[in-house]
């Protein structure tokens, strides 16, 4: 792969072997790449069928259905599968990964987006994005006071355990990511993975490299542009358990992300700052409406981790096997191997301590903010 310029290509940043492509990969790129086909339409084809392999091969009519007419009038090109044949050549090459939708290995939180990701491009480590994780992103023209507050927050969280995650924009993101290191930490770029958005944060992107992970929506070689970067924010308020705003302005992509956050049922936090400040003016407003107040970059009982468990080692273990996004009991009891009987009395115990928050259709997901009672509760039981 001929790398475009400001770009670098996984071998060459960190040195790492080329990871595993699946098999669903083909279909998927294939179908990525067929008009008027994006994420929502993905999402409804691959639920339908069971994969993008089967809803690839499905009959014309039963895709069309789903798909639009002129996706269906295109799947079966020459043309097209040439090019899909040259993204997966290009993407073995440069050692990045493909994540799949409706595939092993797909990060969980982002299916409670209406359209996630059709595929996550990623080179590093994307194991990451299946632990706990907290973005902290803001404003790109950042205070002295900003930069030093992101970057002990960063430090903090991966020292925590958590997986810090951001957009590597200049500014707040690039601060987090410094402090995270060499900690885990996950950058989301509005680019292809092997294009450093910005340049100048070239020597950062090895670095992330090293301990972490790069994803993107984007196929490799596609450059920055202004629209990609909304549609970048929602997979990183999707990915994160929390939010953090550092500095932001009125007009801050940084509050895309924390509008999108509270539509997922995350929970959003805010650091305060001067109010004759227009950087602190998004995120003095966001408390004003009752985001979390971060007046500690060492407040551990802010954002939920591994110690926030219930004593009970049953609990526990079930608990962490529930995903961000909401899950059945039968997808609970195969993750956990134990009978659905017992696991529907072990989530009734978690729903009345708290834990636990049953969904309309009859799934459980997490309690958004249970972290701070979850560690009383903890410390009550002889901690």
């Amino acid at each position: 792969m001929v790398a475009p310029a400001g770009s670098i290509t996984a071998p060459e940043a960190g040195g790492t072997p080329p990871p595993l492509i699946p098999a669903a990969a083909r279909a998927a790129v294939t179908m990525q790449a067929l008009p008027g086909l994006g994420p929502v339409r993905f999402r409804r084809l691959v639920d339908h069928f069971g994969s993008p392999g089967a809803a690839l091969e499905a009959d014309a009519a039963g895709f069309a259905e789903l798909a639009g007419k002129r996706a269906a009038a295109a799947r079966r090109g020459a043309v097209l599968a040439a090019r899909t044949d040259e993204m997966i050549a290009q993407c073995r090459a440069a050692g990045i990964g493909l994540l799949v939708y409706g595939t092993p290995g797909y990060p969980s939180s982002l299916e409670v987006l209406r359209g996630p990701p059709s595929v996550l491009f990623f080179v590093g480590r994307p194991e990451l994005l299946h632990g706990r994780c907290v973005g902290v992103v803001g404003s790109r023209r950042a205070t002295t006071y900003g930069r030093r507050i992101a970057r002990r927050l960063g430090a903090h969280l991966a020292g925590t355990g958590h997986c810090v995650v951001s957009g590597m924009a200049m500014g707040i993101d690039a601060e987090a990511h410094r402090g995270a290191l060499p900690g885990p930490t996950a950058a989301v770029l509005g680019s292809g993975v092997d294009v450093v958005s910005p340049p100048r944060n070239a020597a950062l992107y090895r670095r992330i490299l090293e301990s972490g992970v790069i994803v993107s929506e984007y196929a490799p070689g596609v450059r920055a542009e202004p629209h990609h970067f909304p549609a970048r924010n929602r997979i990183i308020a999707a990915l994160a358990n929390d939010v953090v705003i550092v500095e932001a302005s009125r007009r801050s992509g940084a509050l895309i992300t924390a509008d999108i956050a509270l539509d997922l049922g995350r929970e959003v936090h805010a650091v305060p700052g001067p109010i004759d400040r227009p950087t602190s003016a998004g995120t003095n407003r966001l408390i004003r409406d009752g985001a979390g107040v971060i007046v500690d970059t060492g407040a551990a009982e802010a954002f939920p981790c591994e110690e926030a468990l219930p004593a009970e080692q049953d609990l526990r273990t079930l608990l962490l096997a529930v995903p961000p996004a909401p899950a059945t009991l039968e997808e609970l009891a195969k993750a956990t191997k134990v009978p659905v009987e017992e696991v529907a009395t072990a989530v009734t115990v978690l729903e009345i301590r708290g834990y636990l928050t049953p969904t309309r259709d009859g799934r459980v997901m997490r309690t958004p903010g249970r972290g701070g009672a979850a560690r009383r509760e903890v410390a009550g039981n002889g901690r």
